[in-house]
């Protein structure tokens, strides 16, 4: 059923205002909750500002082009930027649905006072923009950035790691799939589906080759009071994957870096079946926060929290298994935080690379005999993943690689096959590098 036009319009307002949010350098989905605690009548339309938000940042580069068309030699505060930006999305993407009209009038709502005339003057050009004007004369890489929505460096990067043609369909590629898993710890130790579900169950489609999870092919609304009860749990394929190649066990001493916001501290846990000990470990305490109320939510009883860095963790404890999930570029799920690839560069990636390898270094010591790490990140870049392993080994000599979820996914590049790797074009899940170190002594 079509929203009103009240409903429309606060949409609307709700994506301006997380778009001035993210400018700040919030993430899409923080700036839409942060904005819609501030109007209770907004509540009921997040998911559809966050559309509007997420497809505005994700296209930004050929809009800002058309904006400085309209206005070339104006210097244009972020208000204006904003506002002309989901204008300018909202009319190319929507308007040609029929929605023309109701988006007019809910931008003409929700815009400045003082905005309004320049507004009405960059409605009234519009209509006239061909975006494929923009391609003529560019080099390849170019126009494959403007067609796909991506920085050039990293379309040039990205030929140059995977070729062409597996690069322009990884660029190309929009929506993975959202991933539902039951959680065991909730469901009588079961990976099946409660009872409970009723006729919902026929809104989930099952991942025959993962028990327990499951695709979510509409709005998660109806599912809302499973979610609140524990009995689901929301994270991607690729990143459960990661947390059954480090294969916990029952009983076992694990830690867990980079823990929040603790899907990954749940997945450990269900998977040891709430018996043994896990430390996580996050230097934020905001974050730490949000995996507090994460774990208690889905039954967690063997996890403390220890706010602290991951590079300089001071600990004395050692460990079955260390699982590194550090901070990285984020290559591999844009499609889901676009913003953060308007702000990369080539050296963000040699930055991240670096703290990678200290926090790699500094949980080695940490690893008990015959324990093992587990290193995994959200990049596809290989200077944050087979070059990060391989100097590790290098100056680890006590640890190897050991193959890892051969069914799933492709083998790492540079001759790493033991380690596994997943890109969204092909699996339909987040770009991932998940690596298993097995200390030999």
């Amino acid at each position: 059923m079509p929203a009103r036009d009240s409903d429309h319009s606060i949409q609307f307002r709700l994506a301006y205002r997380a778009l001035l949010l993210v400018s700040r350098g919030a993430s899409e989905r923080d700036a839409v909750q942060r904005a819609a605690a501030l109007d209770p009548r907004s509540i009921g339309v997040k998911r559809e500002a966050l559309a509007l938000v997420l497809g505005t940042v994700g296209e930004q580069d050929v809009i800002d082009i058309l904006v400085r068309n309209v206005h070339p030699e104006e210097k244009m505060g972020m208000n204006a930027r904003c506002l002309f930006r989901l204008t300018a999305y909202a009319m190319l993407r929507l308007g040609a649905k029929g929605q023309t009209r109701r988006i007019e009038h809910s931008l003409r709502t929700i815009a400045p006072i003082e905005l309004l005339p320049r507004l009405e003057f960059f409605l009234g050009t519009l209509s006239a923009f061909d975006p494929t004007q923009q391609l003529h004369g560019l080099r390849d890489s170019e126009r494959v950035a403007l067609e796909t929505h991506h920085p050039v460096w990293w379309v040039n990067y990205c030929f140059r790691a995977f070729g062409r043609t597996d690069a322009v369909e990884l660029l190309s590629s929009r929506t993975r799939p959202r991933y539902l898993r039951v959680n065991p710890l909730k469901n009588r130790g079961r990976t099946t589906l409660p009872k409970e579900l009723g006729v919902l169950a026929e809104r989930l489609t099952k991942v025959l080759s993962t028990p327990g999870v499951y695709t979510v092919a509409r709005s998660l609304s109806d599912f809302a009071g499973f979610f609140s009860s524990g009995s689901f749990q929301m994270q991607d394929l690729a990143s459960f994957l990661a947390v059954k190649a480090g294969a916990p066990m029952p009983g076992e001493n694990v830690l867990d870096l980079c823990a929040a916001p603790g899907a990954k501290t749940a997945a450990i846990a269900q998977l040891m079946k709430n018996r043994g000990t896990i430390v996580s470990v996050d230097y934020s305490r905001r974050r730490m926060n949000g995996w507090r109320r994460e774990v208690q939510r889905l039954g967690v009883k063997i996890a403390d929290p220890v706010i602290s860095d991951a590079s300089w963790l001071g600990l004395r404890d050692s460990f079955d298994l260390v699982i590194i999930d550090p901070p990285c570029t984020g290559t591999g799920v844009f499609d889901r935080n676009p913003r953060m690839k308007w702000h990369l560069s080539p050296k963000s990636v040699e930055r991240y690379s670096t703290l990678q390898r200290s926090f790699l270094d500094s949980a080695a010591s940490l690893v008990e005999k015959e324990g093992r790490i587990l290193y995994c990140t959200c990049s596809l870049t290989l200077e944050e993943n087979e070059d990060v392993v391989s100097r590790f080994l290098k100056s680890h000599l006590e640890f190897e690689t050991r193959p890892i979820l051969e069914q799933y996914g492709s083998p790492g590049l540079r001759g790493m096959s033991d380690c596994r790797r997943f890109f969204p074009h092909r699996d339909h899940a987040a770009g991932y590098f998940i690596a298993r170190l097995q200390r030999t002594n």
